[in-house]
């Protein structure tokens, strides 16, 4: 079984560091999983850079049953209800193809780039997935969208 709960930990912060190298700044938010056979982290999504319609996420998954037991289900529901934010975004160096095709299979949409916004040579791709459009939320959610 897999358990949620706030990034709080120093070992957590440390744990998304080495996989995705997110920047703790005063706005950052964070999930953690945790499975509960091995008391592993099995991924760490954290949020920063927070505006009125939207938040950037970082991801680092080492167990993708964190993803079937409700990971992206718990920050949809944080983002878009508890947060009360339309859109989820991301960034992503155009050299990640991993990465990349990751965030578009999870519902993101690519919706810039950024010539050598990551690095001279490498693009930044800018990818934001809609609070209409995430399929991780759960429906009742979505039925607050139609009224």
């Amino acid at each position: 079984m897999i358990q949620f709960k706030p990034l709080t930990e120093e070992h957590e912060w440390q744990w998304i560091w080495e996989r995705a190298h997110p920047m703790a700044v005063k706005d950052t938010q964070g999930i953690v999983a945790y499975d509960d056979a091995t008391r592993k982290i099995a991924a760490i999504v954290v949020m920063d850079s927070w505006t009125p319609s939207g938040c950037q996420t970082h991801f680092a998954i080492d167990n993708p049953m964190a993803i079937k037991r409700g990971l992206f289900r718990e920050v949809a529901i944080h983002i878009h209800v508890v947060c009360d934010r339309r859109y989820i975004f991301g960034l992503i160096p155009a050299n990640n193809d991993a990465a990349h095709k990751f965030d578009l299979k999870m519902g993101f949409e690519e919706v810039a780039r950024i010539p050598e916004g990551y690095d001279i040579g490498v693009d930044y791709i800018v990818v934001r997935l809609a609070k209409e459009d995430n399929r991780w939320l759960p429906d009742e959610f979505k039925e607050e969208l139609a009224a």
